[in-house]
C-alpha cells in the first residue's frame, strides 16, 4: 500500500489534483483566408444554442483552434479576424465523446459583415483514430425498443454480438441484463458503463448496471468499441458513456405510456400444451426541463444560467413464465412402482407387487412426496405457468449551472427502486427489491482558454433485499413451516422452521429454502481531468480513484435439505421409494447464514497527446496504469486452497473402496485465508473467530489472497488522416486491463472451515445425526483461486476509413481485432488424469478405486480453482451507413463479417481438461459469424402540411422499425457420464459420428441427429470441438407506425400527441434459441437434441404521448 500512497503523491504532484475525463467533447477547427494560408489570432466563440454557455479562444500561428470540455447539445461557432467578414457556423450537433471540427475561409471584408451556414447533418470524425459509434436521444425516443431498455440499442452498432432472444427478455431477475451482448469479440462482462461519467457498473455481479435508465432520459450515448485514449479505462471492453438530458432555454416536457396485454401477443412455441401466459405491461411516466426562474428576481431572467431536467418513470409487469416439473404418478406417491423392482432396505428383499407396505411409509415424507402434482403433459411432465409480478419506479433529476463564463457545475441524481416476486417455481416465494443510485456532481473550470479543468464526485451502487413477504407458493402449498405443514422431522440446529428442501433422484427437486439474503453495494468514485490546448498539441493528464465496498450475504440451506437416491447404502433401489420411507442418502444442514465485507480500490492514471501534425493529420499518444487491487473480504472469512501449503506427509487416508476418511492429521490441509489474523470487526460475527484450528490457516497473506500486479502499462495510438473534405483513414491500437469481478471470492466464504454444516449419509429423516456423519467424508473446494493471480488484458485494433457520400450520408468500414490474456477461469485442480478411472483396479481384483481415493490431494473430491490463462482472437470487417433526411427521417445499417475463438467463455468456464486448456479452444459461445441490423426513422413524404381532412387524417405518417439478420450462435453438447476416467463429469464433449443437423424431425421439435452423436471410447475424450454445434440463422424484424396531432392543427404548436402502434417480430417468425443438448448418453435418450425455446412470438404494442 505504501507503493500505491507514492505513486499517488507522485502523480498529484504534476496534475494537482487526482484526474479523469468527464467531458470528453470539442470543437476545433483551422481558419485560412481565401487562398488558403493561415489566420493566427482569430477570435473564435463557441456559443451553445440550447443553454446560451459561451467559450472563447482564439487560433495559434498555424490558424489552428481547440476549444475542449464541451457538454454535449448544438453549437454556433463563430470566427471574427481583423479585416475580414465575420462567419457564423450555426447548427453543430456535438455528441459525446466526439471531436467535431469546425473550419472557416474568410472572405475579406468588415466585421460588421457576417456570413451564416449551417452545418451539415452529419460529419466526419478527422481528429481521432478510436473507433466509436452515436446513438443520439432522437434514436432512443423513437425507434421501438422492446421493453425499453436501452441496452438494445447496442444492437444498431457494428461489433456487437447478441445473445439474447428480444429487448423485452433483458428485464430480468436483477433488473436490466447489461451483460447480453458482446462488443468486439470481449466478453460479455467486460463493458465499461458510465452515466455522466459516473460508474455504473455493479463490477461483482457479471456486468448489470445498477440503473437502467429510461430512453426518454437520454440524451444521447456513445460506445467506444476499439483503440480508445487513454482517458478511457476501468474495464478490457467497450466503453459506454450515456448523457443524462439536459433543460435548456425553452420548457420542454413529455408524458407517455406504453402499453401491451397478451390478447395482442400471438402463440409460443409451446403454445399446444399450455394456455397463453398472462401479460400485462404498462410503462407511463413523464419528464420535463428548462430554465430555473426566481419569481421576483432578476437571477436567469435571460435563461443562461440555471437549468434543470426531471423524469420520472414506471413500469408495471403482470405476466407468467411457463416450467415444466417431472413429477411421479399418483401410484409412484402412493408407494406402488408397477414392474420397477423395489427391495427392502434393511433385508435386500423385493416387496411384493413391488409395493411399499403402508406401515413402511413414513408419515411426514408422504405429505412431501404429495406436493408433486399430477402430470398433464405426458406421464411425467407437469407444465404450468407461474406468475411473476415485477415492478420498477425510476427518478432522474438533474441540474446544469452556468456560475460565469469561467465555471460550470452539472449535477445529476438518478434512483430507481425495482420490486419482482422470485423462487417462483419452488415451494417458498419471496420479494426482491433493489432500490438502485446513480448520483455525481461535477465542476468545470476555465482557468484560461487553454487550461481547463473537470473535478467530479460519483456515488452510485445498490441495495438487493430478499426478505420480504416471503410466503408460501400456492401453486403447491399453503404453508411452509413445518407446524402449518403438518410434518414432525427434527432439525439438528433449530436455525429455521421451513419445511426441508427434497431432492429425489429422476425428479424436480422440491425446493423450500428461505433465502434471507441482504447486498450493500456502493462505489465511491473521484475523477478529474486536467486539459491543456498548447501549439498544435492538446494534452491531458488525469487519474481515476475508486473505492468499492460491498456487504454481501451467502444464505446457505439452513432448514436443512434431503437427499434421495439408490446411492444410498442399503437402498431400495429407487430413490422415490427411500423417500417414502424417510431412508436418506444425504442429509445436509447449515445453522446461520454467512456475510462477507468485500473491498476493493482502484487507480488508474493516465496522460493523453492528441497532436495535429499537420492540418489533414492528427497522431493520438496515451498511456494509463492501472492499479487493481484483488477484492477482499475485511472480516478475513474466505478461505482457497494453496498447493504450496498442502503438506502430503499430513494427507488424509481413504478407504480405497469407498473413499471415506480413516483418518485426517490436518481436517484443513492446504487450506489458507487471507491476512495475518481475524480483525476485531469479526468477534461475534464470524463463528470461528477464536478456533486455534482456524487462526493457523493465516499465513500473513496479500488481502484477497491474491498478489497485486504493479506492471499493469495500457498504451493507446491512433491516428485519422484526411485525405480531401469527404473522406478520412483512421486507425489505431490500445492496451487495456480488467478488473475480475467479484464472484471469484464471494464464495469463498463457502469453503471450509466457514461452511460449518452438518452432513450426514445413509440415515433416515426421524434422527438425521444418526446416520454416518460425513465429518470423514472427503471436502470439496467449490471456489478457490490461485494466487498468483494476473491482471486480464485485451489489446484491439482497427484500420479503416469513412466517407461523406452526400451532405447528409457517410459510409464507414473497417477492419477490426482484438485478443485478451490472463482471462479467469476455473479449474479442477485435483482431477484425475485422462483413463485413471478405466484402468486402475485394486490389487488383486478387477474393481475400481474411489476416484477420491486416486486423486493428488487426499481429502478433497473436486478442488475449483480460479485461474487467469485463458485467451480470446477476434477479427471482424465492419461496415455502417447513416443517412439523415428531412427534420426527423434517418437511416442506419451496420454489417459485421466476423470471427471469434477462446478457450473459456466465461469468468467461472470450467474446460473438460483441467490440465489442458487449449484442448477448449472454439468458438465464442457470444460471437455470430455475422450481422445486418438495419433501423430506419421515416417520414411519409405526402401530405405533411396538413389542410383537408383527408390529409390530416392520412397525412404526416412515420414509419419506423429495425431488423435483425444474423447467423446463430454455437453450443456445446456435453455427456451425462464420465467416459474419460477423470472423476469430472458434465463437461466432457460426445462422439461426433454423422452430420449433426440432418436425420429424422419429430414435431417440428428434433433439431439435431442424436444419431450423429454416440459415448466415447472409455479413457478417450470425444472428437467433438468445443462450441462446434450452431443454432439456426435468426431473422427477426420490428416495425412501427406513428403520427403527430398538433393542437388546433398547426405545426408549430408548442402541444401535440403522438399516437404510435408497433409490433415486434412481425413475421411472427420462431427462430430456435435454446437446445437441450446436455447430459447425453446415447441415442436413446428422449428429447435431446430438440429444441427448448424460441424467439418470442409476435406482440403489438400501443403508445401514446403528449409533447409540450
Amino acid at each position: 500500500m505504501r507503493n500505491v500512497r507514492t505513486v499517488c503523491l507522485a502523480f498529484c504532484g504534476v496534475v494537482g489534483l487526482l484526474a479523469q475525463s468527464t467531458l470528453n467533447q470539442q470543437i476545433s477547427g483551422h481558419v485560412t483566408d481565401i487562398t488558403g494560408a493561415a489566420l493566427p489570432e482569430t477570435s473564435i466563440t463557441v456559443t451553445s444554442q440550447d443553454t446560451g454557455l459561451v467559450r472563447t479562444t482564439r487560433t495559434n500561428g498555424d490558424g489552428l483552434y481547440v476549444v475542449p470540455e464541451l457538454p454535449t447539445g448544438v453549437y454556433k461557432v463563430t470566427g471574427e479576424a481583423k479585416g475580414f467578414s465575420r462567419q457564423t457556423v450555426d447548427g453543430n450537433q456535438l455528441n459525446t465523446n466526439v471531436s467535431v471540427e469546425v473550419d472557416f475561409k474568410l472572405q475579406v471584408g468588415s466585421q460588421a459583415e457576417e456570413v451564416t451556414v449551417q452545418a451539415d447533418a452529419l460529419v466526419l470524425e478527422t481528429s481521432s483514430g478510436e473507433l466509436g459509434y452515436t446513438v443520439t436521444g432522437a434514436q432512443a425516443s423513437e425507434l421501438q425498443l422492446n421493453g425499453r431498455n436501452f441496452p438494445e440499442l447496442l444492437a444498431l452498432l457494428p461489433g456487437v454480438s447478441t445473445t439474447y432472444t428480444d429487448g423485452f427478455s433483458l428485464f430480468g431477475g436483477y433488473g436490466v441484463n447489461n451483460s447480453a451482448q458482446s462488443i468486439n469479440g470481449g466478453r460479455t462482462d467486460s463493458t465499461t458503463w458510465n452515466l455522466d461519467g459516473a460508474d455504473n457498473k455493479d463490477n461483482g455481479g457479471g456486468g448489470n448496471n445498477f440503473i437502467n435508465i429510461n430512453p426518454d432520459a437520454i440524451g444521447e450515448f456513445r460506445a467506444l468499441t476499439s483503440n480508445y485514449s487513454a482517458e478511457s479505462g476501468t474495464s478490457s471492453g467497450a466503453v459506454i458513456n450515456l448523457s443524462i438530458r439536459s433543460g435548456t432555454k425553452g420548457f420542454r416536457g413529455r408524458l407517455y405510456e406504453y402499453w401491451r396485454n397478451d390478447h395482442l401477443t400471438a402463440r409460443a412455441f409451446n403454445g399446444a400444451t399450455v394456455s397463453k401466459p398472462k401479460l400485462r405491461w404498462n410503462n407511463y411516466g413523464g419528464n420535463i426541463g428548462g430554465p430555473i426562474l426566481l419569481p421576483f428576481t432578476r437571477f436567469n431572467r435571460n435563461r443562461d444560467k440555471l437549468f434543470f431536467f426531471y423524469s420520472q418513470d414506471m413500469k408495471t409487469l403482470r405476466t407468467a413464465t411457463t416450467n415444466t416439473w417431472t413429477v411421479p404418478t399418483a401410484l409412484q406417491k402412493s408407494g406402488s412402482f408397477g414392474n420397477t423392482a423395489v427391495r427392502d432396505p434393511e433385508t435386500q428383499t423385493p416387496f411384493p407387487g413391488n409395493v411399499l407396505p403402508a406401515s413402511r411409509i413414513h408419515p411426514s415424507m408422504q405429505k412431501l412426496v404429495n406436493i408433486y402434482p399430477l402430470a398433464n403433459s405426458g406421464t411425467a411432465n407437469y407444465v404450468f405457468n407461474a406468475p411473476q409480478p415485477s415492478d420498477v419506479h425510476q427518478e432522474v433529476f438533474k441540474v446544469d449551472y452556468n456560475l460565469n463564463a469561467n465555471n460550470q457545475i452539472n449535477f445529476h441524481w438518478v434512483h430507481d427502486y425495482y420490486e419482482q416476486l422470485n423462487n417462483i417455481t419452488n415451494l417458498v416465494s419471496y420479494l426482491r427489491q433493489i432500490p438502485g443510485l446513480n448520483s455525481s456532481v461535477q465542476w468545470n473550470r476555465v482557468i484560461t482558454p487553454t487550461w481547463i479543468n473537470v473535478l467530479q464526485f460519483s456515488f452510485s451502487g445498490n441495495v438487493i433485499i430478499e426478505q420480504k413477504d416471503v410466503r408460501p407458493n400456492e401453486l403447491f402449498i399453503k404453508d411452509f413451516t413445518r407446524a402449518g405443514f403438518g410434518i414432525t422431522l427434527p432439525t439438528i440446529y433449530n436455525a429455521s422452521n421451513v419445511i426441508p428442501q427434497v431432492a429425489i433422484q429422476n425428479y424436480t427437486t422440491l425446493s423450500a429454502t428461505p433465502l434471507a439474503f441482504n447486498n450493500f453495494n456502493r462505489i465511491f468514485s473521484l475523477k478529474e481531468n486536467l486539459t491543456r490546448v498548447a501549439g498544435n498539441h492538446t494534452l491531458k493528464m488525469g487519474a481515476l480513484f475508486m473505492r468499492s465496498r460491498k456487504n454481501q450475504d451467502n444464505p446457505p440451506a439452513i432448514n436443512g435439505q434431503f437427499n434421495f437416491s439408490n446411492a444410498r447404502r442399503p437402498s431400495s433401489g429407487v430413490g422415490l421409494a427411500d423417500a417414502l420411507m424417510g431412508a436418506f442418502q444425504q442429509y445436509t444442514e447449515f445453522p446461520s447464514v454467512r456475510q462477507g465485507w468485500y473491498r476493493f480500490t482502484q487507480i488508474e492514471p493516465y496522460f493523453q497527446d492528441d497532436w495535429k501534425v499537420t492540418r489533414h493529420f492528427t497522431v493520438n499518444l496515451g498511456l494509463r496504469w492501472s492499479y487493481m487491487q484483488p477484492q477482499y473480504s475485511a472480516l478475513n472469512n474466505t478461505t482457497q486452497f494453496l498447493p504450496e501449503y498442502y503438506d502430503p506427509k499430513q494427507a488424509a487416508v481413504l478407504n480405497p473402496s469407498t473413499g471415506v476418511i480413516i483418518s485426517a492429521p490436518n481436517r484443513y490441509n492446504g487450506l489458507v485465508i487471507p491476512g495475518n489474523g481475524f480483525p476485531e470487526a469479526a468477534r461475534g460475527r464470524v463463528v470461528q473467530y477464536a478456533d486455534p484450528a482456524v487462526n493457523a490457516l493465516f499465513h500473513n497473506l496479500p488481502k484477497g489472497g491474491a498478489n497485486t500486479a504493479w506492471g499493469n502499462f495500457a498504451p493507446r495510438v491512433g491516428f485519422a488522416y484526411q485525405l480531401d473534405a469527404n473522406t478520412v483513414v483512421r486507425g489505431g491500437f490500445g492496451v487495456a486491463y480488467e478488473r475480475i469481478q467479484g464472484n471469484f471470492i464471494f464464495s469463498g466464504i463457502n469453503n471450509a472451515p466457514f461452511n460449518s454444516s452438518t452432513v450426514v449419509v445413509d440415515g433416515v429423516v426421524d434422527n438425521p445425526t444418526n446416520g454416518a456423519a460425513t465429518a470423514l467424508a472427503v471436502s470439496q473446494i467449490t471456489n478457490s483461486h490461485a494466487l498468483d493471480m494476473r491482471v486480464p488484458r485485451a489489446m484491439t485494433w482497427s484500420f479503416g476509413g469513412q466517407r461523406k457520400l452526400t451532405k447528409d450520408s457517410t459510409l464507414t468500414l473497417s477492419y477490426v481485432g482484438s485478443s485478451a490474456a490472463n482471462l479467469s477461469y476455473q479449474q479442477d485442480i485435483n482431477q484425475l488424469p485422462l483413463g485413471t478411472l478405466t484402468n486402475t483396479f485394486l490389487p488383486g481384483t478387477t474393481t475400481v478405486p474411489n476416484q477420491n481415493y486416486l486423486r493428488p490431494y487426499k481429502g478433497y473430491s473436486n478442488i475449483y480453482q480460479f485461474n487467469t490463462g485463458a485467451n480470446y482472437i477476434y477479427n471482424s470487417l465492419q461496415a455502417q451507413y447513416q443517412k439523415r433526411f428531412g427534420k426527423t427521417g434517418s437511416l442506419s445499417t451496420a454489417f459485421t463479417w466476423a470471427k471469434g475463438k477462446t478457450d473459456a467463455n466465461a469468468y467461472n468456464y470450467t474446460p473438460r481438461d483441467s490440465y489442458d486448456l487449449r484442448a477448449d479452444y472454439g468458438a465464442s459461445s457470444y460471437s455470430r459469424k455475422f450481422v445486418l441490423v438495419p433501423s430506419w426513422v421515416y417520414p411519409l413524404p405526402f401530405w405533411q402540411g396538413g389542410g383537408r381532412w383527408y390529409k390530416q387524417a392520412f397525412g404526416g405518417w412515420q414509419v419506423n422499425g429495425t431488423g435483425q439478420f444474423q447467423s446463430g450462435l454455437p453450443i456445446n453438447p456435453t455427456i451425462s457420464v464420465d467416459r474419460a476416467g477423470t472423476g469430472s463429469a458434465g463437461v466432457q464433449r460426445p462422439q461426433l459420428v454423422g452430420d449433426p443437423y440432418s436425420g429424422e424431425t419429430v414435431g417440428g421439435f428434433q433439431y439435431l441427429n442424436k444419431n450423429a452423436f454416440a459415448l466415447p471410447t472409455a479413457g478417450t475424450w470425444g472428437n467433438l470441438g468445443a462450441f462446434n454445434i450452431y443454432l439456426p440463422r435468426w431473422i427477426n424484424v420490428n416495425a412501427s407506425v406513428a403520427k403527430s396531432f398538433f393542437t388546433r392543427g398547426r405545426r408549430d404548436s408548442q402541444l401535440k400527441w403522438d399516437v404510435r402502434f408497433e409490433v415486434y417480430n412481425v413475421a411472427n417468425h420462431l427462430i430456435t434459441s435454446a437446445i437441450n443438448v446436455g447430459g447425453f448418453s446415447g441415442p436413446a435418450i428422449v428429447n435431446w437434441g430438440q429444441k427448448t425455446g424460441t424467439t418470442p412470438p409476435r406482440t403489438m404494442q400501443a403508445t401514446a404521448r403528449l409533447n409540450f
